[in-house]
């Protein structure tokens, strides 16, 4: 009995001196630390997401629905300037508007969209219902597919951010800099846009982390599947990162860059290079090939969009050409147009949008200094190389494209932290109080936008013009087989699953569009269109001849001719004949 009384007492020494300084506390932290993460999720959810509010995300999110009813990427958002691409693809000008190819986007982000939207089909769960009276702006497929995924990736980012600080820097380095990442306030709210950022994030961080991996163990492991298998898995990631969003090419002229200066500039190393980047290529010529088949250009009409927003087709313009006319000196012109206007626009947001203040500061003064790890300064390089491509690339495109800057946030962060801790070194502080300090201000000035965020007041709600219960009630009005045209045929496409088509430039347009290709059952303005300064736009400007329709003064020969005022008259739904007599009171607000 002694002897079981003193088996007893060992073990609960041993599991006490394991919660105190052992495995159980490891455990215990990274439990905390988890709890931590998961609060600051779920905080900055609930605070500031009120659903999605940008078309891109809305047209993304239709896509994967698309995908997962096995439709394939076709996209129910038509725009008539894809409309016309495929006329002049297709035998006898058919514009293929039912089964529409997505001209527009990179397949992996909704892809992986469909995978979560198949899962809660398969359990039972209609993660696409809007239930009757609902006041939401969201709808469930938003709140447990979209946003999770998105935070997934940030989270795992976060954990690249700590093994490649620990691997290139210190485990300290490595931990603070997950934390100044998980406390950034761009991280979260580039989580809740519903947009790939994020997942393209991922993909970039993991592709460079891999080939940092396969060149260090190169140098130091004799084995070769040591690092030919991380060489292979930086390429897929690389191509998957280019897949989930174009722009996310410029890493891999960087990562080519490492692997070269990594593996002696003239001892061989170029073939390392090449072999990176034709390996990639090999890996994304499929979905070119696609592209080349569907629409004659191996990126689609990804390049085209440039033409969005810019002198000539300001707003949605150049999407509402049914018969586009651009020659390639005016291209040319208008991008260059384009390029200072963004960044006149934006470049005081620029360097905020990285993260800003110190560790920004910081990072770029790391490319005046020479580190002692060849590997750190080689990264560099390589970073700042597709850091510069990204910045000139992204000028030309949406102020999304420019945001996809902040895929080198946990770079900065890394650099930041290495070169700070440098400094702290060099002023000799001795007592070390005094350097934990620092190190805990420099934390707290990463985390105030964050809390700023969190603090009242929070989020808005998307409308006007997105508002799911509305938008899903007017597209119940059509049948599945019915088309209807809208200012804003993202929303209609992904809240109402109807095949919609992007209002044209002008009525003719629309009489050719409904007497010669699709017949045209509802249209559907909004505040998109509504709100528009009235003289500029409405009466003098591009949308005259829209005025009278919007007014409901309909012209003679117009085919819609039955029309109800909705939301406060602030919308208008008009039809062949009158479908909403039978939907209720909430109809003719």
């Amino acid at each position: 009995m002694a002897q079981d009384n003193r088996s007893f007492e060992s073990t609960l020494h041993d599991i006490v001196y394991s919660i105190d300084t052992g495995t159980g506390l490891k455990i215990i932290r990274v439990s905390l630390y988890i709890l931590f993460l998961l609060i600051i999720v779920m905080l900055y959810t609930a605070t500031q997401f009120r659903g999605l509010n940008q078309e891109e995300a809305m047209d993304y999110a239709q896509l994967g629905r698309n995908i997962s009813v096995s439709d394939g990427l076709v996209t129910k958002c038509v725009r008539p300037v894809s409309m016309w691409a495929m006329s002049e693809r297709n035998p006898g000008r058919n514009s293929q508007i039912g089964g529409h190819p997505d001209l527009f986007h990179p397949p992996a982000y909704p892809a992986l969209l469909a995978v979560g939207f198949k899962f809660f089909e398969l359990v039972g769960v209609d993660s696409f219902a809007i239930p009757e009276g609902s006041r939401s702006s969201t709808i469930p497929a938003e709140q447990w597919v979209i946003l999770p995924l998105n935070h997934l990736f940030c989270i795992l980012t976060g954990w690249i951010v700590f093994s490649l600080g620990k691997r290139l820097f210190s485990r300290e380095i490595g931990f603070l800099g997950m934390t100044i990442y998980y406390l950034s306030n761009l991280v979260w709210s580039d989580s809740i846009t519903g947009l790939n950022i994020s997942m393209a994030g991922f993909f970039v961080a993991a592709s460079f982390h891999a080939m940092v991996v396969s060149m260090l163990n190169r140098r130091d492991n004799p084995s070769m599947a040591a690092w030919a298998f991380p060489f292979v898995f930086s390429i897929i990631f690389a191509a998957i990162a280019f897949l989930t969003r174009y722009i996310a090419i410029a890493a891999v002229p960087g990562i080519a860059l490492f692997a070269w200066l990594m593996s002696g500039r003239f001892r061989g190393g170029t073939r390392y290079a090449v072999v990176y980047v034709g390996l990639f290529l090999v890996m994304v010529s499929p979905w070119l090939y696609r592209n080349v088949k569907v629409s004659g250009n191996p990126m689609g009409m990804a390049v085209h969009s440039a033409l969005v927003d810019t002198a000539k087709y300001p707003d949605q313009a150049f999407s509402r050409e049914l018969h586009p006319e651009f020659s390639f000196g005016q291209f040319t012109a208008e991008m260059k147009k384009k390029w200072v206007t963004n960044y006149s626009d934006k470049y005081d947001a620029v360097i905020p949008g990285l993260g800003g203040g110190v560790l920004m500061a910081l990072f770029l003064t790391t490319f005046f200094y020479h580190f002692v790890r060849p590997q750190v300064n080689y990264l560099r390089w390589g970073l700042g190389l597709s850091l510069i491509l990204t910045l000139v690339i992204a000028g030309f495109f949406s102020e999304s494209s420019i945001q996809m800057l902040h895929v080198f946030w946990p770079f900065i962060i890394l650099y930041g932290m290495a070169f700070f801790y440098i400094l702290i070194d060099r002023l000799d502080l001795g007592v070390r109080l005094y350097n934990q300090g620092l190190k805990c201000l420099i934390v707290a000035l990463s985390a105030i936008p964050l809390l700023l965020t969190i603090l009242p007041p929070h989020g808005n709600h998307p409308y006007p013009p997105y508002f799911a219960p509305i938008i899903s009630q007017v597209s119940t009005m059509l049948t599945e087989r019915e088309v209807m045209c809208t200012d804003m045929p993202w929303a209609t496409a992904w809240y109402g699953d109807r095949v919609s088509i992007l209002l044209p430039k002008n009525v003719d347009d629309f009489y050719e569009i409904n007497d010669e290709k699709q017949y045209i059952s509802g249209m559907y303005i909004t505040t998109i269109t509504k709100n528009k300064p009235f003289v500029r736009q409405l009466l003098d400007g591009p949308e005259k001849s829209w005025l009278p329709i919007i007014s409901g003064r309909t012209p003679p020969d117009f085919p819609l001719k039955q029309g109800v005022a909705l939301n406060r008259q602030d919308q208008i739904f008009l039809s062949d004949r009158d479908r909403w007599s039978g939907t209720g009171s909430e109809a003719r607000e």
